[in-house]
């Protein structure tokens, strides 16, 4: 018996979704159109703009702010909200650059950066509460706080959450889940951290660090892919699986089974294995005891550094039913 189950917890259909996309080319058609659309926005472009519609209707977001000024990239001439664009204050007689005229370098500054470093405790609280209270206006509150609204970009976002691997990922979680005190089920709370809070902290270190726009931000982050190193196992063909050490395909898959975890939700709570925090010459070395231990997995067990812990024994079957059953991931469990 299933009780008290919202409506929006249920994925829409593959045919609800289709009706929604071919609405959707219809409205873009006779928006076009219209000079002063949303659709006019770049940030439109890349299903950023914080005055779009929903997916497949006519309702806007942030309908409430009736009148928004733009800006024009001077070296484009393409058009911004001043939202979008993350600018304050009077540009009619400044420049404004879109990012158009610039690439930014980031592979060394993401590799050198830990998750103490992103942004002080302070900046991540006054984010939260300006987040919340709309002073900082962001399509993932949005949707967060209106969970059944559009389905496609909830998705859309869920795919972009962050520009690091899974170990600098799941610190950087650990850490918002201390310096922030959010109410709701264990849960709702890694839902809302790594699928609201993770993603808008590294739009605003983003443009702090690279002096960009919150436009420029955003696309860096929505176009953003794993790294070859970060493959699901899904994506591995055979031969590549079969190529692969056994150390590889066990941190391979907890890494995925970590990152299939921060988008479920669960009962209760749930620990992350810690060899995924661990510094590569930890993970080395603990694989190797792994390795060589031949007594049962028990607690004392190198295992344990491998082990998912969950609350509750429900969440444990569903977790091992969907990875371990119908997925043949290489991970241990237990609760």
């Amino acid at each position: 018996m299933l009780k008290a189950v919202n409506a929006e917890d249920f994925p829409p259909t593959a045919e609800e979704l289709h009706k929604m996309e071919k609405k959707e080319v219809k409205l873009q058609e006779a928006e076009a159109k219209k000079p002063n659309s949303s659709s006019h926005c770049l940030a439109w472009q890349i299903r950023s703009c914080l005055f779009q519609r929903a997916t497949g209707t006519t309702s806007f977001f942030h309908e409430k702010i009736k009148l928004y000024p733009w800006v024009q990239c001077t070296a484009c001439k393409s058009w911004l909200h001043f939202k979008c664009a993350g600018v304050e204050g009077d540009w009619t007689t400044k420049d404004f650059f879109c990012g158009c005229n610039s690439t930014p370098e980031l592979d060394d500054i993401l590799q050198s950066v830990k998750a103490e470093d992103i942004l002080a405790d302070e900046e991540i609280k006054d984010l939260e509460r300006n987040l919340q209270s709309g002073t900082i206006l962001s399509n993932r509150m949005y949707l967060w706080k209106n969970r059944g609204l559009d389905p496609a970009l909830r998705k859309h976002y869920s795919e972009h959450l962050t520009l690091f691997n899974d170990m600098k990922t799941e610190d950087m979680i650990e850490r918002l889940e201390k310096v922030l005190s959010i109410p709701g089920t264990v849960a709702e709370k890694q839902l809302y951290v790594s699928n609201v809070i993770l993603p808008e902290v590294l739009i605003q270190w983003l443009q702090k660090t690279l002096s960009i726009s919150r436009y420029r931000a955003e696309s860096v982050l929505l176009k953003s892919t794993p790294t070859k190193d970060d493959k699901r196992p899904e994506d591995i063909t055979k031969d590549d699986s079969e190529s692969m050490e056994e150390s590889d395909v066990l941190l391979r898959d907890c890494r995925a089974a970590a990152d299939w975890c921060r988008n479920t939700k669960f009962t209760g709570r749930v620990e992350i294995p810690q060899v995924l925090s661990m510094e590569k010459e930890e993970q080395t070395q603990i694989l190797q005891d792994l390795h060589s231990w031949e007594d049962e997995h028990d607690l004392d067990s190198p295992a344990e550094m491998f082990t998912f812990i969950f609350q509750y024994k429900k969440d444990y079957d569903y977790f091992w039913e969907q990875l371990v059953e119908g997925k043949n991931y290489k991970v241990f469990g237990r609760f």
